[in-house]
């Protein structure tokens, strides 16, 4: 089956796309200070900036929050208490991406941080740390108004913080870690456009570079700094449902992350997509089982086991066993289950794709009109680009496939 996009792409909803992007936006820029040099960024600092983001890759944003609060008592003049609140709250949106609790964390932060770097540049203007802070605050602040809709506001941050860190880069080039912001932004204001090309706002965003953004994301990847494991997370998204795809490179990183932090439900649930599209159906029945089983104290994670399920669905379905697929759905209320705001979007789907194989072909139809019909946040692009080919096409197992949602290169 070919799937070809669809006119009904939701701006709110643009993961796997963006939102996996967003969360891995610019960090916080913390160079740890040479012997005899000045700064706040005291040994200290640094190692608590690394607990951190050790805390937010284990998938324990609470613990992480303690670290951020931490982090602002010894360096009250610093953004980077600032920007690692940022960070963990788009840690948690990415789980549950219609759900807004955490914008107010991230516009509050996002202010403070660009406070505190106007401190810093008011006194030195060419100070390469300040810059990059700002513009990641910037960049942070660009990402969730266009998630959110204010599309204008959203390129006009998004250029100017693109700005600041180019000049912080060209200022301080041996730090690697700053190219990540870079190649996020030139890979996926290349790649939006594409995706969302009926739209008619786009006059504002910016053209990108797609080859540039990918070489800026494996530089940061080899380099082993901080932002290391967020640029194999990205390579690993962008591999998966960006064409041309590289589902092999995908399915490495994502058992390497799992392996690596068993405990995050986001690198899990990852894996199992690539699975599935990879096509290794006994394995991605393991690990969705695995996945529905936990139990995450975080409360934006604990949307993901059940979303396992519906996945374990899928795998069972695409591997033959339709009946044992439908118990497994039949259950579960979409309006009502502990699953992502779009989660019932994929529910429907897969139900859509039990009843076509079942030959009851009306009843499917049914599943796939409601996917298309959710509206805002419960509108998943992805479901329905593949609910929309399925009402051209009745979804038969043995020829099921997924091309990309961005790019014209094979699936």
């Amino acid at each position: 089956m070919n799937l070809n996009p669809s006119r009904r792409v939701g701006i709110s909803t643009w993961a796997p796309l963006l939102i996996l992007a967003v969360v891995l936006m610019p960090k916080l820029g913390l160079a740890c200070p040479q012997p005899g040099e000045f700064s706040e960024t005291t040994p200290e600092n640094c190692r608590l900036v690394e607990v951190g983001m050790r805390a937010n890759l284990e998938g324990r944003y609470s613990a992480a929050e303690a670290v951020w609060a931490e982090l602002r008592l010894l360096a009250p003049g610093d953004p980077s208490a600032a920007l690692g609140e940022i960070e963990t709250a788009w840690w948690r949106l990415i789980l549950n991406e219609g759900a807004v609790q955490n914008d107010v964390t991230i516009l509050r932060a996002a202010e403070e941080a660009i406070r505190l770097a106007d401190e810093r540049l008011a006194r030195e203007p060419r100070d390469a740390r300040a810059l990059y802070q700002k513009g990641s605050a910037l960049l942070h602040r660009a990402r969730l108004n266009g998630i959110r809709r204010h599309y204008i506001k959203a390129g006009r941050e998004g250029e100017k913080g693109r700005a600041l860190i180019e000049q912080s880069v060209e200022i301080d080039p041996k730090e690697k870690d700053r190219l990540y912001s870079l190649g996020l932004y030139a890979y996926y204001t290349d790649a939006v456009p594409e995706l969302l090309k009926w739209i008619d706002w786009l006059w504002f965003i910016p053209k990108g570079d797609r080859d540039q953004g990918l070489h800026y994301l494996k530089e940061v990847h080899r380099a082993g700094g901080l932002h290391a494991t967020d640029a194999a997370f990205i390579l690993m998204n962008i591999h998966t449902y960006h064409g041309p795809t590289d589902l092999p490179a995908a399915l490495e990183t994502g058992r390497d992350l799992h392996a690596r932090f068993p405990d995050n439900v986001l690198f899990h649930s990852e894996l199992v997509e690539v699975l599935l599209k990879i096509g290794f159906y006994d394995e991605a029945i393991k690990e969705a089982r695995s996945l529905e089983q936990k139990k995450p104290s975080e409360a934006e994670a604990s949307v993901r086991p059940l979303l396992a399920r519906i996945l374990r669905a899928q795998a069972l379905l695409l591997s033959g066993e339709t009946e044992e697929a439908w118990t497994l759905l039949e259950a579960i209320d979409g309006e009502t289950a502990p699953l992502p705001v779009w989660g019932g979007a994929w529910l429907h789907l897969v139900r859509g794709q039990v009843w076509d194989t079942r030959g009851e072909r009306g009843a499917a139809i049914e599943e796939y009109e409601r996917v298309l019909g959710l509206e805002g946040a419960r509108y998943n692009p992805r479901a329905g680009l593949i609910a929309q080919a399925a009402l051209e096409e009745p979804f038969v197992p043995e020829r099921y496939r997924e091309l990309p949602m961005v790019g014209a290169g094979p699936p």
